[in-house]
């Protein structure tokens, strides 16, 4: 008995499950390369309930699924009855997954729109600090607010003024604990 009617199941991966339960009550999760499955032997009924996986699907998410069913199972002794029951588990199954796949993909697009905004910042930032309107300390404060930390080297690239009133401006910095100095990795960061 199977739902929907056109699912393809190999005679080699029916073996290899049925083999696997060795008529004992158990769930077995079974990935291989083109199949992805989680399946409940049920000594009572003597019988094996499979359900087909995506690709990507983490058989330990449809447990309870495999379970809820399984408690139904005992409750029908008519196979129409049964059958009707395995078509409503699926579509339970299918609704909860579907509402699953719409959580995860509001998810990504909320990720990829932080990711733009992000994107954006790191532009403006990098606006600012290319600007002649800013001054040696503000372009320093922008470039670790943009890096979790930058060497004295990188600093100097972005900042163009001489190396004596550059190391005058980090030392005010760190004097006013605005700025660290990591003697390790010989660089700065914002003390935050």
């Amino acid at each position: 008995m199977k739902y929907p009617e056109n699912l393809e199941i190999p005679e080699n991966i029916i073996q290899q499950i049925q083999i696997s339960h060795n008529f004992s009550e158990s769930y077995i999760i079974t990935e291989e390369k083109e199949w992805n499955s989680v399946s409940f032997y049920n000594p009572g009924k003597e019988i094996v309930i499979v359900l087909v996986l995506d690709k990507y699907d983490e058989g330990n998410d449809y447990l309870k699924v495999l379970e809820d069913f399984n408690r139904e199972l005992n409750k029908y002794s008519d196979e129409a009855e049964l059958k009707d029951q395995l078509e409503r588990s699926f579509q339970v199954s299918l609704d909860a997954f579907r509402t699953r796949d719409e959580v995860i993909a509001k998810l990504s697009n909320e990720v990829a729109q932080v990711k733009m905004r992000l994107y954006d910042m790191e532009k403006k930032f990098e606006a600012a600090i290319e600007s002649d309107h800013l001054k040696v300390k503000s372009k320093i404060l922008f470039l670790l607010a943009m890096h979790d930390d930058v060497t004295f080297t990188e600093l100097k690239e972005y900042v163009k003024t001489s190396t004596r009133w550059l190391k005058n401006v980090l030392d005010t910095l760190i004097k006013n604990n605005i700025v660290e100095y990591d003697s390790n990795n010989d660089t700065y960061f914002l003390n935050f």
